[in-house]
């Protein structure tokens, strides 16, 4: 019985939303965008936000972005934003979004974006990975590998 409920206990530890303020190493981590003008995920405060880190060579990276594009599509006038992270040269990114016309804004990590991943959570680096924050920066849902519209509207509602 006591097995049972220390095994009940640590699922519930592990349910529970990862951080109670906006994540430090996430809000001071720099990211350039596009045109080349360096930013960070703080401007999009007030947003529930999907924070997306992807890489053009990465497949289900590339399968998730349609999807992405439609929640932005479907959500923004609720109030949420979809950003993407990209892990790869600008050069590759460029001509990767003209093929894909995705409309969510796209920023570049660096050298530094895989320590901010694995701050995050991300302890192997894996990708796609993605975050949900609530309107105030924090960390309500994290998620490895593909994600699905259905999984990720149930994080997104109860923040809306």
């Amino acid at each position: 019985m006591k097995r049972i409920s220390l095994i009940a206990l640590m699922l519930f530890v592990v349910c529970l939303p990862s951080n109670s303020q906006a994540n430090p190493a996430l809000e001071r981590a720099v990211f350039t965008d596009l045109q080349g003008s360096r930013t960070n995920t703080a401007r999009f405060k007030g947003k529930v936000t999907v924070v997306n880190f992807w890489a053009t060579w990465c497949g289900p990276c590339r399968q998730e972005m349609p999807m992405l594009n439609t929640m932005r599509k479907k959500l923004s006038p609720q109030g949420v934003e979809v950003v993407g992270i990209a892990l790869d040269s600008k050069d590759e990114v460029k001509r990767f979004i003209s093929s894909i016309k995705v409309s969510y804004p796209i920023l570049l990590g660096d050298s530094d974006t895989l320590d901010v991943l694995r701050s995050l959570g991300n302890k192997t680096g894996g990708l796609p990975y993605t975050l949900v924050l609530d309107r105030q920066g924090r960390i309500v849902s994290q998620f490895t590998g593909l994600l699905d519209e259905k999984r990720l509207t149930a994080s997104i509602k109860p923040h809306l």
